[in-house]
């Protein structure tokens, strides 16, 4: 992972924040509880500078004026392909839907890297502003976590199967060209889709459940 990556969304440049940028961030906050996240967040940046992208805060920039208005990261690298998500934004920008952009695109971001499966967030219990984001997209309710309720999504799966199908209904027609009988190469090309599509399946959950119960 390169530490210069970034997201944009339509609003907001999303922008990880170099461990310079975090020290001299701590060096400003005042409260104390903030202060220690931030703190153990700059830890794990530099403990594990591999996993950079996985500790650091990335800041919501917003496009029109260079302006940071909060920032959402993760709690540490991926465990048995499971991560977990915090965020928050400045009160002058709540309600204006930033944090919903800016989640969105960092649960597309977290999916697309390799072993991870599921992803986690904890709300304070009278937070229920935040509870409604994560709800929308899709997380459902985990149990209680140290901060309050806890809420999961889980990578969905794709479909190989229905992906191949389409391959096979393109083969079938190819084949019943040259065979001079569509029905026949229909038949074909459909039988080795459903069985390229079931192996490709099968591995997926195969390789899916392996990590989710990996040992730590």
């Amino acid at each position: 992972m390169k530490k210069e990556t970034m997201m944009k969304t339509k609003r907001l440049l999303l922008q990880p924040m170099s461990p310079e940028a975090l020290e001299a961030k701590i060096r400003t906050l005042t409260d104390p509880e903030l202060k220690k996240a931030y703190g153990e967040m700059l830890s794990g940046c530099k403990e594990k500078p591999e996993d950079f992208l996985w500790y650091t805060p990335w800041q919501m920039i917003r496009k029109t004026d260079g302006k940071a208005l909060g920032d959402l990261g993760f709690k540490g690298a991926p465990r048995k392909g499971t991560v977990e998500i915090g965020y928050g934004i400045e009160k002058d920008f709540e309600g204006q839907g930033y944090t919903t952009e800016a989640l969105g695109a960092m649960l597309d971001w977290a999916f697309a890297q390799d072993n991870v499966y599921a992803v986690e967030a904890e709300t304070d219990p009278d937070n229920a502003a935040s509870q409604h984001i994560l709800k929308k997209f899709k997380f459902l309710p985990a149990g209680e976590g140290e901060e309050g309720p806890r809420f999961r999504r889980e990578k969905p799966q794709t479909s190989w199967t229905t992906i191949y199908m389409g391959f096979g209904i393109s083969i079938g027609c190819a084949i019943g060209s040259l065979m001079e009988n569509i029905g026949a190469g229909m038949c074909y090309g459909m039988a080795m889709a459903m069985c390229l599509g079931a192996a490709m399946d099968a591995s997926q959950r195969k390789r899916r459940k392996a990590v989710l119960e990996e040992e730590t």
